[in-house]
């Protein structure tokens, strides 16, 4: 029987991390130490698959983005630091049956891969909402498989459910597992930021 470990709410401003802030991250520190802390509980607990929520990726109306591939890779490099990469095993066991028992549930799903993304005109990619958390995590963690989600426009009321149901299907199978619900903290900041203050 396998079990949730834990669950982490992390932001994922791309200033936090070295190579893209360039100094500016120290304006920040205790949001740095912060990710560090959740870093070091990971690589404690060991968990064999990190799911990662996401505002960042393919984002749908009436349908909840998972990706549905044996891997899927992203980098920096809309952020002008390509060189830091990320190539990830997505758990497929766990995906299949998560997107399943959502469907019996009438909680419907958009199963993103290389064919699916060109369909949509989406690029089939990691997005900074989970690779900068990933940052962290992979500095003191790496054996782990993930799942790559998109939340959808859905009620709340679906997108428990949904959550419940990621609970059950990783309590079934034999694997361990971590939550990251990947979120800002605020996007109006400043007068200098994309969003209007």
């Amino acid at each position: 029987m396998g079990k949730l470990l834990n669950s982490y709410a992390m932001p994922h401003p791309p200033i936090i991390v070295p190579w893209i802030g360039k100094g500016e991250e120290g304006k920040v520190q205790s949001t740095i130490d912060a990710c560090k802390k959740v870093s070091l509980e990971i690589k404690s607990s060991k968990p064999d698959t990190i799911i990662f929520i996401t505002p960042h990726g393919p984002l749908f109306r009436d349908a909840i983005a998972v990706s549905d591939e044996k891997r899927i890779d992203g980098s920096f490099k809309d952020f002008g630091a390509p060189g830091i990469r990320f190539a990830k095993e997505i758990n497929t066991e766990l995906t299949k049956r998560v997107i399943n028992e959502a469907n019996k549930k009438g909680i419907t799903t958009a199963s993103i891969n290389k064919k699916t993304s060109e369909l949509y005109n989406i690029e089939f990619t990691l997005d900074h909402g989970a690779m900068v958390p990933m940052y962290f995590i992979d500095e003191n963690y790496r054996d782990y498989k993930i799942m790559h989600i998109t939340y959808g426009l859905l009620s709340k009321s679906q997108l428990y459910e949904f959550g419940m149901i990621i609970k059950k299907c990783i309590e079934e199978m034999d694997i361990n597992a971590v939550i990251i619900s990947s979120g800002d903290m605020s996007h109006k900041l400043s007068d200098d930021g994309p969003y209007s203050y």
